[in-house]
């Protein structure tokens, strides 16, 4: 819990103050949880005995009242907890625990949505609990969200199965994704990055729209997600998961919490999984899906001293193996023209460790560490397309938080390091790569090197202020220095009104930058016979472009609400940004040609949403959402809807549990019509339409909860059963000019029927 406090009393921007500290008493008050550690007691009532008014402790537990000549006695109170007065003389910081009344039992239920904004952040986040996750089969991070109308998952093509998130209507990449507020899905990771977290190994999703704070970093554009993954503090003892569908898909999930002492513990987190099976649902000749398997774990290890300092460091491995294209290629067939075929490897190891200092009777203060190195090598081919690529990567994080004479005024500020180590070639075995100069003149290349080595330094400097929990604004900035792109500076600000207790206004804005990883971030295109253009150079380092750069302004508004004596909230969200630079995909100007080039005019994108949960009924959930987006590019030919994204989406999702803890989760998707790009130039048989047509799309699930350990799940996805009659173009002739399986709309396989059962111990 004092983590907790680290990050509920994190405050920043630097300003001069004068400290009244000596007029004023400071303290922290506390209670045993279950597991006799600390936990702050929120809202608790302090006043001096004889006197009226008073002060309640915040999110964190801390409160500040001014002393009062005359009066010694402080009392704390709290409903459910025994009352305390203390005598105060001198001091100037006080740490109260406060005791567990001897009650008859009481049953209170209260209703909450199982994803909700948090309501103590200054900054829009929405947060996902297990029981969100629980609400679908949830095997990895990128099949998370299936209940979340704020993110898009939508696949790159028809042959990976590689998944990719929109947020805001921008590709994933434009959104970090980070692991307990740590760099995770981010350079070569960026296109399985998501397919390689497993869903039981999920604590907690923290979204965010819009800019994130700057603490994180600058790389942040259309939002943040955050994943919280199972800790010692919060893990079973064991926990067992099994999955398998129709398909022949089958996982097996084990996590195991173990104490090794007063002061240590140490978590296992096992995953394996395999798709042995080849699947054909069109008859397109190709696989619907890879086969291959993999192989995930993490050992984490946390330690608490008792006396402040908090530490912790794991290990993470991960081998997987993917393998496609044409039904019966052998890795034989490899570079012939046999069949079409495509493979694609990872492995990944990363360490990562934290440690943090909270000073004595000081919660407000403290001192924090984090560090992470990953190696990630990716080895793949599509067809007669080689791409390999080897990153390295470091990072560092020092970050010392306090407060400017009160609570009232926190700070956060530290210093950064990030690293990475490129060694990346791509190779065409058949055609060639037009590297088209400024001047107009054309190269034309079979093997392009993308080696780089990207250091970067960088400051921060974040300041909270906190008027009662009624005004929040968070104001911070930073400074990086980019040794290949020079300075990136960072300016973000977030505020928080609420209004009425049930009333609450959020309003952002910021600046967000990220080197864009332009191959791993478009694979889609490697599974293509499309011909690589590259023009409109910016720079000479990386792919020749500039960073990506863009603005980000939002607003959301939050009410809560009560109907028919059941409790609701209703939330509208609004959010706008605009790139001042990109590296742009251009399918439009050739069928046959993917073209990268620097923005040179204008792209933007306006995102507006509407969303209701209500509790209709005892233990039955509501959600409705209606999304609209307006997502426009200059590409090389005039200012066009950016593709294959949904202009509008409606939802619903319904979740009812029974009192013999029998769980119904039904969730429909209405998606409107997407831009496919322009194919007019190819034969008659290989055009597409101009826009597709919109779909729905359904998924149910049924979950039975037996005693206390098990649990039993059955589902269907895609229960309507709508897919793509023709995902991939020409596909009776994978080695020929027109073949292309990146332009996906919906779903590539049909209905799929799955099971799985949960065994935990707590």
């Amino acid at each position: 819990m004092l983590m907790r406090h680290i990050a509920v009393t994190a405050a920043m921007l630097l300003v001069v103050a004068v400290s009244a500290r000596a007029q004023q008493l400071m303290g922290l008050v506390v209670q045993k949880n279950s597991d006799n550690v600390d936990e702050a007691v929120v809202g608790a009532n302090v006043h001096w005995l004889g006197k009226s008014d008073g002060v309640i402790t915040g999110s964190n537990g801390i409160f500040m009242i001014d002393r009062a000549e005359g009066f010694d006695k402080l009392v704390v109170s709290f409903i459910g907890l025994k009352s305390d007065t203390l005598t105060i003389t001198n001091q100037t910081n006080v740490k109260i625990e406060l005791k567990p009344t001897v009650l008859r039992e009481v049953t209170i239920e209260g209703w909450k949505p199982a994803t909700g904004i948090d309501q103590t952040r200054g900054i829009n986040t929405q947060v996902m609990l297990e029981k969100e996750l629980f609400k679908a089969a949830c095997c990895n991070l990128s099949e998370s969200f299936e209940t979340n109308p704020s993110v898009d998952v939508a696949f790159t093509d028809a042959l990976t199965g590689t998944r990719q998130i929109q947020m805001l209507g921008l590709a994933g990449p434009n959104t970090m994704i980070s692991i307990e507020n740590m760099p995770g899905v981010r350079g070569l990771a960026s296109s399985q990055g998501i397919q390689l977290i497993p869903g039981t190994w999920i604590n907690s999703i923290e979204v965010t729209k819009g800019v994130g704070p700057v603490v994180n970093g600058y790389e942040s554009i259309a939002g943040q997600i955050n994943v919280e993954l199972k800790k010692p503090q919060e893990s079973e003892k064991l926990y067992v998961n099994g999955y398998v569908n129709q398909s022949g898909r089958s996982e097996l999930n084990v996590n195991t919490t173990l104490m090794a002492g007063k002061k240590w513990a140490t978590t296992f987190l096992l995953h394996g999984s395999a798709r042995p099976f080849m699947m054909d649902q069109n008859n397109d000749s190709f696989l619907d899906f890879p086969t291959g398997n993999q192989i995930n774990a993490v050992n984490r290890w946390v330690f608490n001293s008792g006396t402040g300092w908090l530490g912790q460091f794991g290990i993470k491995v991960l081998r997987d193996d993917k393998l496609g294209g044409q039904v019966d290629y052998e890795p034989m067939d490899k570079f012939t023209m046999m069949r079409y075929g495509l493979e694609i490897n990872t492995r990944r190891t990363e360490l990562w460790g934290k440690l943090g200092y909270q000073f004595p009777m000081k919660p407000f203060k403290s001192i924090g560490l984090q560090l992470s190195a990953s190696q990630h090598d990716h080895d793949s081919y599509y067809g007669f397309m080689a791409h390999t690529a080897l990153e390295k990567s470091g990072y560092a994080n020092l970050i010392y938080q306090s407060i400017i004479g009160s609570t009232q005024h926190k700070f956060k500020t530290g210093l950064s390091f990030l690293y990475d180590n490129y060694d990346e070639r791509l190779l065409s075995g058949m055609g060639m790569m037009h590297v088209v100069q400024n001047d107009g003149t054309m190269q034309m290349e079979n093997v392009l090197n993308f080696d780089r080595v990207e250091k970067v330094p960088g400051a921060f400097l974040e300041y909270t202020y906190d008027y009662l929990s009624k005004v929040v604004i968070i104001a911070g900035a930073r400074v990086d220095y980019h040794n290949l792109f020079g300075t990136i500076f960072t300016p973000r600000l977030h505020t928080l009104f609420n209004m009425t207790p049930t009333t609450a206004l959020r309003l952002s804005a910021g600046k967000g930058t990220r080197v864009a990883n332009v191959l791993i971030e478009n694979t889609g295109v490697l599974a293509s016979s499309r011909e690589f253009v590259f023009s409109g150079f910016q720079s000479t380092h990386a792919y020749g472009f500039k960073p990506d750069v863009a603005w980000n302004y939002g607003a959301n508004f939050t009410q809560d609400f009560t109907l028919d004596y059941r409790p609701g909230t209703v939330t509208l969200d609004y959010f706008y940004t605009d790139f001042k630079n990109q590296v742009v995909l251009d399918f439009d100007e050739s069928a046959r040609e993917a073209n990268f080039f620097g923005l040179k005019g204008k792209s933007y994108s306006h995102s507006l949403q509407a969303q209701v949960d209500y509790q209709l009924m005892r233990r039955f959930d509501v959600r409705l959402a209606y999304r609209y987006l307006d997502v426009k590019t200059d590409y090389l030919s005039a200012m066009l809807e950016r593709p294959l994204i949904s202009k509008q989406r409606a939802f619903i999702n319904l979740a009812y549990e029974t009192k013999s803890k029998w769980k119904f989760d039904y969730t429909v998707q209405w998606l409107g019509e997407q831009r496919i790009p322009d194919t007019s130039e190819n034969p008659a048989g290989y055009q597409l339409p101009e826009y597709s047509p919109a779909y729905i799309l359904m998924n149910a699930q049924v979950t039975k909860d037996l005693k206390s350990r098990w649990s039993v799940y059955v589902g269907v996805e895609n229960l309507n059963n709508y897919t793509l009659t023709n995902p991939i173009i020409s596909s009776s002739e994978p080695f020929s000019p027109y073949f292309d399986s990146s332009l996906v709309w919906g779903p590539i396989f049909g209905r799929m029927a799955y099971g799985g059962f949960r065994y935990r111990v707590k």
